[in-house]
Formats: C-alpha cells, structure tokens, sequence
C-alpha cells in the first residue's frame, strides 16, 4: 500500500494574505509531498518540485492517503506532467469577484492541481463536477471527509 501524502499551509506575505482574506481561509496553500520535495503549483513558478526548505509556514498540517501503487503511481504521473504549467492569477481574481467564469483553463492553482492530481489517480477527495476544479480552494480542500484521522507528525 502507497501513502498519497499532502500538506496544507499557510503563510505570510500580500499573496498568501490576500488568499487568506478573499477565501476566508485558514489555510492559503496546498501541496503534494514527494520523495525529493514539495509538488504544487505558486505565484511565481506556477507548478514546480520545490526543496522541502523553500518556506517556513505560520501553520502547517500533513495527512496520507492510503492508496494502490498505481493509484500513487497516476497521480505522480499527471503531477509531474504538469511541472512548467503556469500559475493561474485570473482564477484567483474570480474567487475574489466571485466570478465563475473568471478563471484561465491551461493554468494552475495550487488546490485544483492537488485535486486534479488526486482524480487523475481515481482518488475523488471532493464531489466536483467536472470544468470546476478552479473555484477549490485550500479550505475547501482542507474539507474533504479523506482526511479525516488521516493526519500525522514530521
């Protein structure tokens, strides 16, 4: 059995602060946790493997998914394919403006690639219809009845 592992964080600076306000969230960011570091997509550098020291949180908490093999090996599969996609700043725009059209579909955030990820593994960690990931945020991520007990120590 794979662990499908993730954490969410939050942090300080205008972005991760804005996220905060205009999501109302605890929680301003959400990755997957690899091997070699921290999988997601950032202003910035949209979807990179980042080192596991690139940030010092506020807030942090890690949970793992049981999963196949193969269900762990499609996710990383599809996470990894997306590594260079951009980050989507109108998506971002749209949830402020509550806005659901507002959103650019060849760009990333951080809580749609994570869900996406999760799907492309058949791992369904929220019920969100199709052409609608963007409008999921960390918090509402955060939600998802998989992660419930699932929680662990670093």
């Amino acid at each position: 059995m794979a662990l499908l592992r993730m954490r969410f964080i939050n942090s300080t600076g205008l972005v991760a602060e804005g996220i905060d306000f205009v999501t109302n969230s605890l929680w301003d960011h959400v990755e997957l946790i690899t091997e070699t570091g921290y999988l997601g997509a950032q202003t910035g550098d949209g979807v990179q493997v980042r080192p596991f020291n690139y940030c010092t949180p506020t807030r942090e908490m890690r949970y793992a998914i049981p999963c196949s093999a193969g269900q762990y090996s499609d996710v990383m599969t599809y996470g990894r394919s997306k590594i260079g996609t951009q980050y989507d700043y109108a998506d971002i725009f749209g949830l402020a403006l509550h806005d659901r059209s507002l959103n650019t579909p060849v760009r990333e955030i951080c809580s749609m690639f994570v869900l996406e990820c999760a799907q492309a593994g058949g791992i369904q960690m929220l019920n969100v219809l199709p052409g609608y990931t963007h409008l999921v945020t960390p918090e509402t991520l955060h939600l998802s009845p998989l992660l419930i007990g699932r929680s662990y120590s670093f």
